[in-house]
């Protein structure tokens, strides 16, 4: 007998649970295609720095937003 494990996050819909068949990812945690299962992150050195830039670029964002917010 095959068992499948739902998802384990919540939806941005009124914060129901996802009801999608998820995978068992490194650390334990179950998540379908939706939420990130088969994704393992950049591999070469180009896309880890793109990566990076993101995090800087939405951390930058996000302050200015705070600013803006707390006037």
């Amino acid at each position: 007998m095959k068992f499948k494990l739902p998802c384990e996050t919540l939806t941005k819909q009124g914060k129901r649970p996802c009801r999608a068949p998820g995978i068992v990812m490194k650390n334990g945690r179950i998540r379908c295609k939706v939420h990130g299962g088969y994704s393992t992150g950049p591999k070469t050195k180009e896309g880890k720095a793109k990566s990076a830039n993101n995090i800087i670029k939405y951390n930058e964002q996000r302050a200015s937003n705070k600013r803006q917010i707390n006037k």
